[in-house]
């Protein structure tokens, strides 16, 4: 036990009992274990992922302040359980030296976000979600501002109600203001809110969020972006602003083919598409059922992509794949990972056209393709030598054709 160095724990029995605080002793035995390792000779635990749903806070709180403990990772995000101010207290009183945290905001003042605010100056990966509060746009903007060494922010569930009356100066507008080299490389933003409120002021406040992260946050290399209002232009900001990104993920915000293109009334001209300035993606996941075969004739021209997901484009047809195929030799040579999962008018015509051109292709989801059968299986045996995954559904044919057998290094998901 000597050599060791680092410890993970996950403490999410549901079955956690009550105990007694004024004792020394921690209320299970893995916290008894707590206590003995963080002991100088022994280790140091960085990660402790706990369910506050199965622990009461006071709990929570014991275990937080064991003598030595020093996080640098701590997950107390669960779908139902909060944390309350008592364990914020605990965080950043006992636990700065957290470079990763994960939590349910949705209970806690803004007086207590202020404290992880002022006190977790090593944070660098943020994940919350459900912040109930009129400060919920200033919220994940605040974190930029304080976490100076912030470079991963996941905000999920955002609740944007009531914060259209928030009349007093925003922290929003004194970033604008004052421009400062944020470190953010990863963000991922989910609007799920906007799914129940489309009342043109809720629309403002989400896209003035959008327009900060097109003009500011300038070292991203990771975006993705669920829920989200994105027209033509914000689209357009986007793509030619972050031109560092490296994965794009756009789910759910009802992107049309104009933004993907550029060009209004489909008049082809692959120069113009946005994407042209993005030279660095790698990875672009369009889950977006307004998309259709005319952005597949042009959108990528420009693209280098190692990975596709067109995931429920349900509007995309064999034609969409005929215009893949299309594509210049430096976006057929480098797609190594296409998601068609959900495009269910794609038929085994259409594939027999496009994969033949895609020479590297190693990974292939073809769920919920009712028009697939196993003559794309025989496709595949032909001229995709490197595909060793393929995604299909549970009904399909497929899974029982004797070419299976042919095809030793293939798995089917």
């Amino acid at each position: 036990m000597t050599n060791l160095v680092h410890l993970s724990l996950s403490l999410t029995d549901n079955n956690i009992p009550e105990y007694d605080l004024d004792s020394q002793m921690l209320p299970r035995p893995e916290y008894n274990i707590v206590r003995r390792i963080v002991e100088p000779k022994f280790a140091t635990i960085v990660s402790i992922s706990v369910d506050p749903y199965c622990m009461s806070d006071d709990q929570l709180v014991c275990l937080l302040k064991v003598p030595d403990l020093r996080l640098t990772s701590l997950n107390l995000l669960t779908t139902y359980g909060t944390v309350g101010g008592a364990v914020i207290n605990a965080i950043a009183t006992h636990q700065t030296e957290i470079v990763h945290l994960f939590i349910n905001l949705c209970a806690i003042s803004a007086e207590h976000f202020d404290l992880l605010c002022h006190h977790l100056e090593k944070l660098v990966t943020f994940h919350f979600y459900d912040f109930l509060s009129k400060r919920v746009l200033t919220c994940w903007l605040e974190s930029l501002m304080y976490f100076k060494e912030l470079r991963t922010l996941i905000i999920k569930d955002l609740d944007l109600h009531d914060f259209s009356n928030f009349r007093e100066p925003t922290i929003l507008q004194r970033l604008l203001d004052k421009p400062r080299d944020i470190q953010l490389t990863h963000l991922d933003i989910d609007l799920q809110c906007l799914q129940c409120d489309l009342s043109k002021p809720t629309l403002n406040i989400a896209k003035i969020c959008l327009r900060f992260v097109a003009s500011r946050l300038l070292r991203l290399t990771f975006l993705c972006l669920s829920c989200c209002p994105l027209d033509e232009n914000l689209f357009s900001e986007i793509t030619t602003n972050l031109i560092n990104l490296v994965v794009l993920r756009v789910q759910n915000c009802n992107l049309s083919d104009d933004a993907l293109t550029g060009i209004k009334n489909m008049e082809i001209d692959a120069s113009r598409p946005p994407l042209r300035h993005l030279k660095r993606l790698t990875e672009l996941d369009l889950y977006c059922n307004e998309v259709t075969d005319a952005s597949l004739e042009s959108a990528f021209a420009s693209c280098s992509l190692k990975k596709l997901s067109l995931e429920d484009c349900s509007l995309i047809t064999d034609c969409g794949l005929l215009n893949l195929a299309a594509q210049p030799e430096s976006f057929k040579r480098s797609i190594e990972e296409l998601n068609l999962s959900g495009c269910y008018e794609v038929t085994d015509l259409g594939l027999s056209i496009l994969l033949p051109e895609l020479k590297r292709l190693r990974v292939l989801n073809l769920k919920g393709c009712r028009e697939v059968t196993s003559k794309t299986l025989e496709t595949v045996k032909t001229y995709c030598p490197k595909l060793r995954h393929l995604g299909v559904s549970k009904t399909s044919d497929i899974r029982d054709t004797l070419l299976l057998d042919t095809l030793p290094l293939l798995k089917l998901e």
